[in-house]
C-alpha cells in the first residue's frame, strides 16, 4: 500500500468516528395526516357495497334476505349463505 493511500484510509476512518454536531432541529413540511382504515384487498359486493372478507352481511337470495360471511373460494370471493334470516330491526 502507498503511503498516499495509507493516509486517505486513515483520514477517512478518523472521519468516521467523529461524532455528527447537532444542527437546527427537523421541521414538518407537510402538517401531519390523519390515518384512515386500508381498503380490503378482498371483499364480495352487497348491494353496491363492498363487504371485506369474514364479514357477516344481510343479502338478498332467492329464499329471501339471508345472513351470509364473505369468503374465498380457491382464489374467488364468494359468499357463504346461512339459513338464518336477518333480523328485523
Amino acid at each position: 500500500m502507498t503511503m498516499l493511500a495509507t493516509t486517505i484510509l486513515a483520514a477517512t476512518a478518523l472521519l468516521l468516528c467523529i461524532p455528527a454536531q447537532a444542527q437546527e432541529p427537523a421541521e414538518a413540511l407537510d402538517r401531519p395526516r390523519v390515518a384512515q382504515a386500508p381498503e380490503p384487498y378482498c371483499f364480495c359486493w352487497s348491494d353496491g357495497k363492498k363487504i371485506a372478507e369474514g364479514a357477516i352481511a344481510c343479502i338478498r337470495t332467492n329464499k329471501g334476505r339471508r345472513l351470509a360471511q364473505c369468503g374465498r373460494v380457491i382464489n374467488m370471493m364468494s359468499w357463504e349463505v346461512s339459513e338464518n334470516p336477518c333480523p328485523e330491526s
